[in-house]
């Protein structure tokens, strides 16, 4: 029977054709790979399986602890903010009261408790109305034994996961405790379920081995309880016919309590899902083949491709190309990444040319303190020279007759040393080393003296136009300062018109009352002088007027300006008590507009006396304390020829030894303020109890900013190098006579 069977099957096989016999074959044999590859995949995912249940039970657990920290995080914030409401009113019990009130202070949580320094419970909020405030209290308790700000609160079937604060008086010192702020978050048996929802598993709460809490019925934690016996929980566990895997995790260990959480997973649901696979891998298989393809090129296109790019795109900022081209289409989570990542780095490259402003900003400002330092340097040793020049050449003068040829050249040496010094005098003003004074100035005198040198420093192609106003009201400040600001504004009027133009500097008097003020914000009511500095140039737009006054904001090219020109006529006007405003459009020009507040007081007069009385002979002791010999032997020959005696000393120590053995005869120390071992200043301080009627003259052509500075124009008597004869003769019979130092005590 079984070989006439074979021989039929080998009989109908032979009638078949080629065609059908390779489909036929190539259907058996993909039913026998997918069958035993069903069988091997069978086998493999049942072991596959329990190892993946115990990974998520692990995982599940790793995510609550995930999940724990994060609220902890945000518990101790809000505990933070709670213990400074609280500190801030003194522990009053009403701080629990306006947080819960405040939705996002109250915003997930569940419990909020007050406690004074003594941890007695004073006020309380709690979602659930059943927690007693004892219970409160007794786990406060048990809690102030921890070191741990963060803990668990368990009582009669609710568990609290809480952050507790102290808060103290005098924050940050903390000098004393005013109490304690809890900030708890209840986990209940809904939100138990929504956490266990999400790993697809069932939890379990035990607090000293007893459930409190779990997502069972309470049949089911029943059964569970007689398997959970004990400290250890086993890892394998049956509910009915049920196999489930437990993980367990300790969430609070300790001798006052403990409670951990288990994470149960069923294994016979996973299996289910198995055979269900099965079942549907028996059908996708057949119809694998056919979409197979087409299901590569779409991958290949969905995700590889923008994968690509993303990743040329890193490359390239990796060697500093900040512009490759990114792709981001749809809304999917490779072109989240791609646009996450397109934003940062567009905040790399805004951080790098940031930096890279903020470090030419400084090598500006090193360049310019140190050009500073160096024409204060130069100055000072200049003005010594000029010093010694300039004496000598007076003492030339006076014993020349004015009709030798000696005579003439002797004034042309003053001539060029007083050139010298106003030159002196303007490294001075760039480096801020000069003696600063204010004064009364008539703008209208100070703009005609200057008009010279600004007429110079015009070029050929720019009109220049004068139109100062009649009866002009006078103003208090100081006019090395008012001509930096002139100096300043023509200089950037003449940049603002490459191509030629009209610069035109007027003045006149202002009346500002409330309507004139409101027009012009930055000017408050009240009498001015209107310095006007108007060109036809390009003008600026909103954003660059908005910046004009920054200091090193320009809008030159590199290394073509220093962005301070602007910036030290803005802190000009604000330190002589005025205003400064700017009218600018596109292609219009500009027009700066400086308010200096009118003054009330009379001109400061440079009093002259006749050549007898400057000639006359004067009595007294005077010592010279000078660290250049030049100058100290300059100094001593027009003191002697005025009748003066004289003593010397070429540093302070020296000047202090002196003065311990002669002090009684000497009546006034003329003393350099800048010398070694010892300067003016703190010689003259250490002078006070040896020689209290000691009067002080003190010279230099240059004083450092800061306290000397402040020292020496407290002074009344100061001369300021180069000096002439007969300056340095008035000011020591000034100081003789201890009257009041007059004006040209310092410009002479």
């Amino acid at each position: 029977m079984l070989q006439n069977l074979t021989n039929a099957a080998r009989t109908a096989l032979g009638k078949l054709s080629l065609r059908t016999k390779f489909l036929l074959s190539l259907a058996l044999t993909i039913a026998g790979l997918t069958f035993a590859t069903l069988l091997v995949v069978r086998n493999t995912v049942q072991s596959q399986v329990w190892q993946r249940v115990e990974e998520d039970a692990r995982n599940a657990t790793l995510a609550f602890q995930l999940m724990q920290h994060q609220r902890q995080l945000t518990l101790n914030h809000k505990a933070d903010l709670l213990a400074t409401l609280a500190s801030m009113r003194n522990g009053d019990a009403t701080a629990i009261q306006d947080a819960s009130q405040d939705p996002w202070q109250s915003e997930d949580c569940d419990l909020m408790v007050l406690a004074d320094a003594n941890g007695k419970v004073v006020a309380m909020h709690a979602m659930s109305q059943d927690l007693p405030i004892e219970d409160a209290q007794a786990m406060l308790r048990r809690s102030s034994h921890r070191e741990s700000s963060f803990t668990w609160w368990v009582s009669e079937g609710r568990i609290y996961q809480v952050a507790i604060q102290p808060f103290y008086q005098n924050p940050p010192m903390n000098t004393e405790l005013l109490g304690t702020v809890v900030v708890g978050r209840e986990i209940d048996a809904k939100r138990a379920r929504d956490l266990a929802g999400i790993s697809a598993s069932d939890m379990v709460f035990r607090a000293n081995g007893k459930i409190v809490l779990s997502t069972f019925s309470p049949f089911a934690e029943h059964e569970l309880t007689s398997q959970m016996q004990g400290p250890a929980v086993p890892k394998q566990m049956r509910l009915g016919e049920e196999r489930l895997f437990a993980s367990t995790v300790d969430l609070m260990t300790g001798a006052r309590g403990a409670l951990t959480l288990t994470v149960l997973k069923s294994y016979d649901k996973a299996m289910a899902t198995v055979r269900t696979l099965n079942r549907v891998l028996l059908g996708l298989g057949l119809c694998g083949g056919l979409v197979g393809g087409a299901l590569v090129f779409v991958i290949a296109s969905t995700f590889t491709r923008p994968l690509a790019n993303l990743a040329a795109g890193v490359r390239a900022l990796q060697s500093g190309n900040f512009d490759y081209p990114l792709e981001a289409h749809g809304g999917d989570e490779v072109a989240q990444v791609t646009r996450a990542f397109a934003n940062m780095r567009e905040t790399l490259q805004a951080n790098e040319n940031q930096k890279q402003e903020l470090e030419e900003q400084l090598r500006q400002s090193q360049k310019m303190d140190a050009l500073g330092r160096l024409a204060g340097g130069v100055a000072h040793d200049f003005n010594n020279l000029l010093t010694v020049i300039k004496g000598n050449s007076d003492l030339m003068l006076e014993r020349l007759n004015p009709a030798a040829p000696e005579h003439a050249r002797a004034q042309q040496i003053q001539k060029v040393a007083d050139r010298a010094a106003a030159l002196t005098r303007q490294l001075l003003a760039f480096s801020r080393r000069q003696v600063l004074q204010p004064k009364v100035v008539d703008m209208n005198e100070l703009i005609a003296e200057m008009s010279r040198l600004l007429r110079r420093l015009v070029r050929e192609d720019i009109e220049f136009q004068l139109r100062l106003g009649e009866s002009l009201g006078r103003v208090k400040a100081d006019p090395s300062q008012l001509e930096q600001v002139l100096l300043n504004l023509t200089v950037n009027a003449c940049d603002a018109m490459p191509h030629g133009g009209r610069l035109t500097i007027e003045t006149r008097n202002v009346i500002a009352d409330e309507e004139y003020a409101r027009r012009h914000a930055t000017v408050e009511p009240g009498e001015y002088v209107l310095l006007v500095v108007s060109d036809t140039g390009e003008g600026m737009d909103a954003e660059t007027k908005a910046r004009i006054f920054e200091p090193f904001f320009t809008t030159k090219g590199a290394g073509k300006g220093t962005g301070l020109g602007l910036a030290t006529v803005y802190g000009v006007v604000k330190q002589s008590g005025g205003y400064i405003c700017v009218e600018s459009t596109p292609g219009a020009g500009s027009a700066f507009e400086v308010y200096l507040p009118v003054t009330e007081a009379r001109p400061e007069c440079l009093l002259e006396e006749s050549p007898a009385s400057v000639r006359k002979r004067h009595k007294g002791t005077v010592l010279v304390t000078e660290d250049e010999a030049e100058v100290r032997t300059l100094a001593c020959e027009f003191l002697k020829s005025a009748g003066y005696q004289v003593l010397t000393a070429q540093d302070g120590e020296e000047a202090l030894a002196i003065m311990q053995r002669l002090g009684k005869t000497v009546q006034v120390l003329l003393a350099d303020v800048v010398m070694p071992k010892m300067g003016g200043p703190e010689l003259a301080k250490r002078l006070e109890r040896l020689a209290p009627d000691l009067k002080v003259v003190y010279m230099s052509g240059y004083l450092e900013n800061g306290q000397e500075h402040s020292e020496v124009m407290e002074s009344r008597f100061f001369l300021q190098k180069p000096f002439s004869r007969d300056a340095l003769v008035r000011q020591v019979a000034e100081a003789m006579k201890n009257e009041p130092m007059r004006a040209w005590s310092v410009t002479n």
